[in-house]
């Protein structure tokens, strides 16, 4: 049977295919009046058509925006993965359907072509590793993993997206070596910059055991954000506000400027061009040169060279070997990482280092993931953040972050026992309630301090003669003593899905309920 690995991109996404030994990409294909097109991408995006309601995905999507353009009646969704950082709001641009709903939708119609890509009959399942940035959050994890379900893959496993990165290139080292020969222990940091996010990981890698040392990120940086920097340079020179734009011909220009943008990758062009009057607009073609672009790009790329940094010095700390005569190898993927400056900025950074720019940007990470579906590679990741939970202190008086699982802590690997945490305390409120978060530090005062995000809140009652399954609300709360002899206890467990649940106990009344800790 085969099984799949799928890297779930901003921009588009890329399924590997193991079957009977072999690997390859899954093709997709679109039927047109000139022929069938087939690439190897499937664009994270939905075409929609207002009044009919009717939606395109993917590749059909892409092709039909390109054929409407910003014509009336039309809403474009790219980027869709980007759309479950606003998850919370559970909408999507204003659009009245929830990201789930679009997210699902997306991932069926990916099914759907994967199947007719293969010939796979509807009876078939579609078994699959799944990935996602290393720095997502639990939302993301959590909306991702169950629409996956729900549009009827069979999830195997999930992975973060630079552990693929890394044991694709492990796979790739390792075909050139004579099967005899042990390779030595090293380490791999992975420089991931893709087309919505950036991930860093530092992999140790010893045969066949992949052990993630320490995780970082930033979640908003990527291709898209380039697009939309070298748009803004073009509209600079035309002396056109982005806000006078409608939403579709802002779509259209910035299919063209990632287009232009991607001309830079061969290191040969020094210009990029573009002509307003193919978007309706004003003014004559006009020019950028790729020096200009690069002196615009310099500092929005160096957030992510600090990053990577950051994330060296923590796995070398745990790893001191990182420093020794193997060395560190810095491996370049994601489909932003293409552009010179990120190797040249990568090898200015860190001179000892090997700088590696994959072959195979857009596949590295499906490959990865393909490869994890045959379980001959064992792998360990680790929490990219803090999580924890807002607790008060002092008499009720004041608040403090209490860490449950700290960042770095490792993950368990499929088929070990869940990551367990016993926390006891004495509670001062009728009812309780639990602000999960998770962030990058913690302050000096105790609170968390950078890219904090927010999971669930959960009203749990402390009350004896209050069932647990009673429906609470915040202006319920009352600060009270009456139940703080009876200590209460969570039991957190974490599995090697990353799946937060909290278990707690009423001792006084010998009660449970469990939580799922997600953000919905």
């Amino acid at each position: 049977m085969a099984r799949l690995g799928v890297d779930f991109g901003t921009t588009n996404t890329v399924v590997m295919m193991h079957d009977r030994g072999m690997f390859s990409a899954v093709l997709h294909s679109s039927r047109t009046r000139a022929g069938t097109v087939v690439q190897e991408v499937f664009p994270s995006a939905i075409l929609m058509h207002e009044s009919s309601g009717q939606r395109w995905y993917g590749i059909e999507a892409d092709r039909r925006f390109g054929q409407v353009g910003p014509g009336p009646g039309y809403v474009f969704v790219p980027s869709l993965k980007r759309r479950l950082h606003g998850y919370a709001e559970g909408r999507t641009d204003g659009e009245s359907d929830g990201i789930a709903e679009l997210l699902t939708g997306y991932l069926h119609a990916l099914a759907e072509s994967i199947r007719a890509s293969q010939n796979f009959p509807a009876s078939e399942p579609l078994e699959a590793v799944i990935t996602w940035p290393a720095n997502a959050n639990g939302a993301q994890r959590h909306i991702t993993r169950r629409c996956f379900r729900d549009a009827g893959f069979d999830v195997l496993d999930t992975l973060n997206e630079p552990t693929a990165s890394a044991i694709e290139l492990a796979d790739c080292i390792l075909a050139g070596r004579d099967a005899k020969e042990a390779p030595a222990p090293q380490a791999v940091a992975v420089f991931d910059l893709g087309g919505g996010t950036f991930d860093a990981s530092v992999v140790w890698i010893d045969g066949d055991d992949f052990q993630v040392l320490a995780s970082g990120g930033i979640e908003d940086l990527g291709g898209d954000d380039f697009d939309a920097m070298l748009l803004d340079m073009f509209l600079e020179r035309l002396d056109i506000p982005v806000a006078g734009l409608g939403p579709l011909t802002h779509h259209a220009l910035l299919r063209q400027t990632r287009s232009q943008k991607e001309t830079i990758a061969g290191g040969v062009m020094k210009s990029l061009f573009l002509n307003p009057a193919d978007f309706g607009l004003a003014g004559v073609p006009v020019s950028i040169s790729v020096d200009a672009f690069n002196d615009r790009l310099r500092p929005r790329i160096s957030p992510a060279i600090k990053t990577l940094g950051r994330v060296i010095k923590d796995a070398t700390a745990s790893e001191p070997r990182i420093g020794g005569a193997a060395g560190l190898t810095i491996y370049l993927v994601g489909g932003s990482s293409k552009l010179p400056l990120v190797a040249e900025m990568a090898s200015e950074a860190f001179p000892k280092s090997r700088v590696v720019l994959t072959d195979k940007p857009f596949r590295s990470v499906a490959l990865g993931a393909a490869i994890c579906s045959t379980e001959r590679v064992r792998y360990r990741d680790v929490f990219a953040r803090h999580f924890g939970l807002i607790r008060l202190r002092d008499h009720g008086r004041a608040e403090t972050f209490d860490t449950i699982f700290p960042a770095g802590t490792p993950i368990p690997r499929k088929g070990e026992p869940s990551l367990e945490k016993v926390a006891w305390y004495h509670p001062l409120h009728n009812v309780g309630h639990l602000r999960y978060l998770e962030c990058t530090a913690v302050g000096e005062a105790g609170l968390p301090d950078g890219n904090v995000r927010a999971w669930s809140d959960i009203l749990f009652p402390y009350d004896p003669a209050v069932p647990l399954t009673a429906s609470l609300t915040q202006d319920g709360i009352e600060m009270t003593d009456r139940f703080s002899h009876d200590a209460v206890c969570e039991v957190y467990r974490c599995d090697a899905d990353s799946v937060i649940t909290v278990e707690l106990h009423r001792p006084a009344c010998h009660d449970v309920r469990t939580y799922e800790i997600f953000r919905d």
